[in-house]
């Protein structure tokens, strides 16, 4: 069992690469994106951020699981891996249909579609996604645990 607390503190150290990385580049591009889909009037090319954001969190979640297969089987850190692509294409596809469905209509509907379905809707897939993981891996260890120490 000594192999997951090396494991723990070393995605700990990718996962505070990453979100130095991600803070200021990746969320600054993103929302300046957004607002100027928004000034052109074609909200469709909002689609673009949860494509991007996808792209760039399949490449995270595979050095992640790169990770993961040093102390695990690599069979299990491929399911793994499988596994959260899948459930973040649930996510962000989600979010791309509600991009779609709310292009032309007012701000206030795309906010309640945010808050009253998108939202709630990803943390399910979180839910679930630690669930599944922890039924294929049991040394599984969430982002979240390894942020609460």
């Amino acid at each position: 069992m000594e192999t997951v607390p090396v494991q723990q503190t070393e995605l700990r150290t990718l996962y505070q690469e990453m979100h130095q990385r991600t803070t200021a580049k990746v969320w600054g591009v993103l929302a300046l994106f957004l607002f100027v889909s928004s000034m052109i009037e074609q909200p469709l090319l909002a689609l673009i951020i949860p494509f991007v954001y996808f792209v760039y969190d399949a490449t995270v979640q595979h050095r992640r699981f790169q990770v993961v297969a040093r102390y695990t089987t690599e069979r299990s850190a491929s399911r793994l891996f499988r596994l959260h692509v899948g459930v973040g294409l649930f996510q962000y596809g989600a979010l791309a249909m509600l991009i779609f469905l709310t292009a032309d209509r007012s701000a206030t509907t795309f906010l309640l579609g945010l808050c009253l379905v998108v939202i709630p809707f990803y943390w399910l897939c979180r839910r679930v996604l630690t669930y599944r993981s922890k039924q294929i891996d049991p040394t599984y260890i969430s982002e979240t645990d390894i942020q609460q120490g």
